[in-house]
């Protein structure tokens, strides 16, 4: 089958390279893919507990567990137990994490610039519409 006869292999490719440019940039603050998935969450709302990230990033408990581990370790995060209740740990940035937004948004931009050069504004934010009723409809099933 010819990649162009295949939406599922032409997004796969896509997102492959665009997360390739985006690894290579990131690597330059010694920070991965994953890392930075869950840094955009807590750059959102800081606090959430393991149990939560584990749901909006699509991991499971043994991953995130170790992602925490090394995050921690590096300083980009710090754990807290929950005032409420000892058992659930909530994640906080440190100074570094919080520091890598500004620098990340940046590059997140240039990639994303990058594989949508040439498109207009409308033909932007049309492609945008057209992956979100895409991914609907696959998290549908």
């Amino acid at each position: 089958m010819d990649f162009a006869e295949s939406p599922g292999l032409l997004i796969n490719k896509l997102a492959h390279a665009m997360a390739l440019e985006m690894d290579r940039r990131l690597k330059a603050y010694d920070v991965t893919m994953s890392q930075w998935a869950m840094l955009k969450q807590l750059w959102q709302q800081e606090g959430r507990s393991q149990v939560e990230l584990q749901e909006l990033l699509g991991l499971d408990g043994a991953t995130i567990s170790g992602l925490v581990q090394r995050m921690t370790h590096l300083g980009l995060i710090q754990r807290r137990p929950d005032p409420g209740d000892k058992r659930v740990q909530r994640v906080f940035l440190t100074e570094r994490g919080r520091a890598l937004e500004q620098i990340t948004a940046i590059f997140e931009k240039e990639v994303n610039d990058h594989a949508l050069e040439g498109f207009s504004v409308d033909e932007r934010a049309f492609f945008m519409r057209l992956l979100v009723r895409a991914l609907h409809n696959c998290d549908e099933k």
